[in-house]
């Protein structure tokens, strides 16, 4: 689609199969929103943290997030390279983010958010900001989310019922038309070679549109098209912002964007399903109160962690982040690397849960442990006889 093109011909059998199979798309993620379980939720909700993330950064202009982003997050490398059309730093982004997420209505997601911001381990530009300009990043990025939310409460009423296809396209319209979000002409750049100035025509700067993707969220559950405000990475764009002048074009490209951002998040329900089975089969041995568990569930679904990172992430202590290792490696969820002096714990998942036999413990936590498990096994029996006495007395 060209978005400067005067034309506004779609076919209204294209642009209704598209509203369909998006609605369609919808409705089947609401349904297994609602049946999740536990390990599934934490699962799910530490990818969803993830692609959140790196959508925004992507869409801010750091297209090397992906591949920067775990050893960023380890605190072993520095963040995606700059740009100077991109709206805010790459930090000011990832920590609005988030912060705004750690307040989200939905518990299992907020609880995710929150474990993160504990244990990130960012890397900070090489040149320190200024405490002004910290003061004007944290301004920009909230002020952008914030702004994105006053533009989906001012919306008006439609007549669509839970189908949310008019209230999408009014939001787009009016970001289109928002300071804060409105596409903005590339700026002039002038050289001076000696003999002659050379104007060259420079990249459009950036808005902030990764919030209105976390808006839409919002938007989809007030209409009651989804139980849960999922943000949608990726729903707009500046081409979709710059059709408002053909309405019916805009609504095609909607769709479609609604329905591959859908589509994303059934894939992710898909795949914390598998693991959340290879999870419970190969810790099947492991003592309730462990925490390998926890720990795998943001090694799989988020990234690698330190040790460190481990124990701000779930709450244990130097000695108790070994047992986790161990644990995790002889479960064969996890393996341990090395990189620029620090460990790191890095997920595997190379086998479905219905492949493998579940694993027997041998010692993971050690003898100690071990032997504290018999006694208390003794202590639970000695107990149960005193009672069948006292019963008997009676």
């Amino acid at each position: 689609m060209d978005p400067w093109s005067a034309e506004n011909t779609v076919d209204q059998r294209e642009l209704a199969r598209a509203e369909t199979s998006a609605a369609y798309a919808l409705g089947k993620l609401d349904g297994r929103l609602t049946r999740l379980g536990e390990t599934e939720e934490r699962l799910f909700c530490a990818d969803l943290v993830r692609r959140t993330l790196l959508g925004a950064l992507t869409q801010a202009g750091y297209l090397d997030a992906p591949e920067r982003f775990a050893d960023w997050f380890a605190g072993l490398a520095r963040g995606p390279e700059h740009i100077a059309e991109a709206p805010s730093s790459a930090l000011g982004i990832v920590r609005a983010l988030l912060s705004e997420m750690a307040r989200h209505p939905w518990e299992p997601l907020a609880r995710t958010a929150q474990t993160l911001q504990r244990c990130a381990r960012f890397v900070a530009d090489a040149i320190a900001p200024s405490p002004e300009e910290q003061t004007r990043e944290t301004d920009a990025t909230t002020g952008a989310l914030d702004r994105a939310r006053v533009l989906v409460e001012v919306l008006p009423a439609d007549a669509d019922g839970p189908l949310p296809f008019a209230a999408l396209a009014a939001l787009c319209t009016a970001a289109a038309h928002d300071p804060a979000f409105a596409p903005m002409e590339a700026g002039i750049r002038t050289y001076d070679t000696g003999e002659t100035l050379v104007a060259l025509a420079g990249l459009r700067p950036i808005t902030p549109l990764w919030a209105l993707d976390v808006a839409a969220g919002i938007l989809l559950a007030q209409r009651t098209s989804l139980a849960r405000a999922l943000p949608m990475p990726g729903l707009f764009t500046t081409e979709r912002l710059l059709l408002a002048h053909a309405p019916d074009r805009q609504a095609l490209a909607l769709a479609h964007a609604l329905e591959v951002a859908t589509t994303a998040h059934l894939a992710a329900l898909d795949t914390a399903r598998t693991r959340a089975a290879l999870l419970t089969q190969r810790l099947a041995g492991l003592r309730r109160s462990s925490r390998a568990g926890e720990a795998w569930i943001l090694l799989a679904g988020f990234a690698p962690l330190g040790l460190d990172q481990l124990m701000d992430a779930i709450g244990v202590s130097r000695r108790g982040t070994y047992a986790v290792s161990a644990a995790l490696t002889e479960a064969g969820l996890a393996e341990r690397q090395s990189r620029q002096g620090k460990v790191l714990l890095v997920a595997i998942e190379r086998a479905r849960a219905n492949e493998i036999p579940g694993p027997v413990f041998t010692g993971a936590l050690g003898t100690a442990v071990d032997e504290f498990d018999e006694a208390m096994a003794d202590l639970d029996r000695l107990l149960a006889r005193t009672g069948s006495q006292e019963v008997t007395g009676t």
